[in-house]
């Protein structure tokens, strides 16, 4: 330990002098650096016309044998790509997938004829112009092929369309790229051409340059001698140094490390307040480092032992000496704990302490096998027989309360088998105890589908003590004995028994809970009176839809209508009678609109249909179709009812509220116009409607 302190305070190795280097004069080094530089400028004169003709080699080789070779990969990407996007519109079911690879198709076609064009206009060989004909010929045949297999999917027949693909459209693809990589080979042959004519040229300049290096070299040899001579012993010099620091450094870290590893280590000041603690300090007094930092020593007194003994303590350390001796010190908690300590001074230039380092060993199990032996045989026969009849009372008031408890209570070993199962688990999950006692629990009541992922995270469990569920409750799927799949509340614990991880897991069954949320989540997204989604619901469709076809630039279109007199209605026939017209209306529309359309109630006697990948024209023969079956439809104690349709779409920049405001504007208009009629995509400019003509 003083070893430890006195390389703390010894200082580092000084430096080799530098003075020497002060009087190295570099006249050496100018004189040769400008020879070097008069051989560079001769060799570069010289060579200046050799790299010229080079560089017309290459501008040839890039003016046109590069541009040509780009446009024909160009050419390649867009015909392979376009073969991709039509096999994607052949194999996907969603209507807007397929369209987006329809129109991928179009666009890597203008790519191709845009590279096409680009490349006729440069000047080609006869072998290219001959290849270039036979491809077009080829787009020209493969060309219908494709279109038939778009109207193949247009119209639904994608069986039809994948067959066409197989037998013709893709053997003919291939030809186009067998020609398309033909003319790539021959661009290829001439470019290498072109580039071996110029490495030519540009190994004579090459020459001239090696030869210009080679006396370059040679005179920095001569200059690079001359300095290692003067530099080596000062590098030398620095590098035991650092190999001397370096070594100094780790055995300070070594120590360090021991120090930390085994012992309980703290800095204080002159007055003992405390500056660094290591973490074996906090650990074992069970305060963190920011509640012990800047606190005086005292912090941690007992009062187990009298006053003189740290007394002298402080008198000893005070005079720049060494104390040894054995302090009880209290732990956060009020806990005591015995340590030796070793308090070593640092002593400033003045003579006087500045800090202190304290170096201590725990040896409370020692001090407590101390007082154990000095019990009486009797003394711990009783006390044996006192915590085993106290542990034995525990048990059985455990089992009895887990035993009454209403949710499953189990505890399972480090190998997932079971070695608790109250009578609860047994109700819930089907299996007796003595059935239950000793098999896997993830087996017994995990279902199929979970069941390698709760293997992997009981095993990340056991070795760890840590889980994404310990600590917390969990709602999870179990399988019952019959077999039947039940939500389940889980709340885990881990428990450390003989140096291993066991699990204990309360569970409650959480099926009429789950029931009770799906209800409400019902209830609060459908309307009472027509079982269609309310207007909250829609909204929040709504503004999906919107943000989506910003994104994807997909169509989408939206009807509002309303019943047309609907308050007579309710005066004339009762409101009762205005409820079952809805309630008839609604069901109506729900059948005839697609799957993927929401319709909800939009408030009273109004009502919202949303088109996702619908345009205008589309909504509006919706619409229209719509309008003439509730026209024709009877209507219990009423009899003909008729509706006012307003249509639009969503166009760029549109928001939720923007797009609800141009089919309100339509559906104005279409009330205004005499009812009973479709009034699609109001543009700003027309006049609003009076309210009264809505109704």
């Amino acid at each position: 330990m003083h070893e430890f302190i006195h390389m703390l305070n010894q200082s580092p190795p000084p430096l080799p002098d530098l003075a020497e280097t002060r009087r190295f004069t570099p006249r050496l080094m100018r004189w040769g650096f400008g020879a070097i530089m008069a051989v560079v400028v001769f060799i570069t004169a010289l060579s200046f016309w050799r790299v010229e003709v080079g560089n017309r080699v290459i501008d040839q080789i890039v003016s046109h044998e590069q541009v040509a070779v780009e446009l024909l990969y160009r050419m390649q990407l867009a015909s392979r790509d376009r073969m991709f996007a039509l096999v994607a519109a052949a194999h996907t079911d969603d209507p807007f997938e397929q369209d987006s690879a329809i129109q991928r198709f179009y666009a890597q076609g203008a790519a191709f004829s845009v590279a096409r064009a680009k490349l006729e206009q440069l000047s080609l060989t006869q072998t290219e112009r001959t290849l270039l004909a036979q491809q077009r010929e080829q787009i020209a045949l493969i060309l219908p092929l494709q279109e038939r297999v778009i109207e193949h999917l247009a119209s639904g027949r994608r069986a039809d369309a994948e067959q066409l693909m197989i037998d013709r459209v893709i053997p003919a693809q291939n030809q186009v790229i067998h020609t398309l990589t033909a003319l790539l080979d021959d661009a290829i042959v001439r470019t290498h051409e072109h580039a071996a004519t110029g490495r030519k040229a540009q190994n004579r300049a090459t020459a001239l340059f090696v030869v210009g290096g080679l006396v370059g070299v040679l005179l920095t040899w001569g200059i690079f001698v001359q300095v290692t001579r003067k530099m080596g012993s000062l590098i030398t010099r620095l590098a035991d140094t650092n190999v001397q620091l370096h070594e100094s450094n780790q055995d300070l870290a070594f120590q360090k490390l021991a120090l930390d590893e085994h012992n309980i280590v703290s800095v204080t000041d002159a007055h003992g307040n405390i500056t660094v603690v290591n973490d074996k300090f906090c650990e074992v007094s069970r305060y963190s480092s920011e509640e012990l930092l800047g606190q005086n020593h005292r912090l941690l007194k007992s009062g187990q032992q009298p006053d003189t003994l740290f007394d002298d303590l402080w008198a000893t350390i005070s005079a720049g000496k060494v104390w040894h001796g054995e302090i009880c010190n209290r732990r956060k908690d009020g806990s005591f704990y015995w340590v030796a300590s070793t308090i070593l001074p640092f002593v400033g230039e003045d003579g006087l302490p500045s800090r202190y380092v304290s170096v201590r060993t725990d040896i409370t199990a020692i001090k407590e096998a101390q007082l154990v032996l000095e019990r009486s045989r009797d003394e711990l026969e009783q006390l044996v027989q006192t915590r085993t009849r106290e542990l034995a009372e525990r048990e059985e008031v455990l089992r009895s309360i887990t035993r009454a408890a209403q949710d499953a209570v189990i505890m399972i070993d480090p190998a997932g088998l079971v070695t608790y199962w109250n009578p609860a688990a047994g109700h819930m999950f089907g299996f007796a105890e003595t059935e239950a006692v000793g098999r896997n629990l993830h087996d017994l009541i995990v279902p199929e589908p979970d069941l390698e992922r709760a293997h992997a995270g009981f095993s990340h469990f056991v070795a760890s003590g840590e889980g994404p569920a310990i600590g917390r409750t969990t709602t999870l799927q179990a399988k019952h004995r019959n077999g039947d799949e039940f939500p389940v509340d889980v709340s885990l614990s881990a428990i450390k028994l003989h140096g291993q991880w066991n699990a204990v897991g309360i569970l409650r069954d959480a099926t009429e809970r789950v029931k009770t949320e799906e209800r409400l989540q019902q209830l609060a997204t459908t309307d009472t009176l027509t079982g269609i989604c309310n207007r909250r619901c829609f909204d929040e469709t709504l503004e999906r839809e919107v943000s989506r076809a910003a994104r994807l630039s997909s169509p989408l279109s939206l009807i509002l209508f309303d019943v047309d007199l609907f308050k007579r209605i309710n005066d004339t026939f009762g409101h009762p009678t205005g409820d079952q017209v809805l309630a008839q209306l609604a069901g109506a529309v729900g059948g005839t609109i697609r799957a993927i359309d929401l319709f909800a109630r939009w408030g009273g006697e109004e009502f919202a249909i949303l088109l996702p990948g619908s345009d205008l024209n589309a909504g509006r023969l919706l619409a229209e179709k719509l309008r003439g079956m509730l026209e024709k439809q009877p209507f219990a104690d009423v009899g003909q009812v008729t509706c006012s349709f307003g249509v639009t779409e969503y166009a760029p920049g549109d928001d939720m509220d923007g797009l609800i405001k141009k089919a309100d504007r339509c559906l104005y208009q279409a009330k205004a116009s005499g009812r009973n009629r479709v009034e699609a995509y109001a543009t700003p400019a027309q006049p609003e409607a009076d309210e009264s003509a809505r109704r």
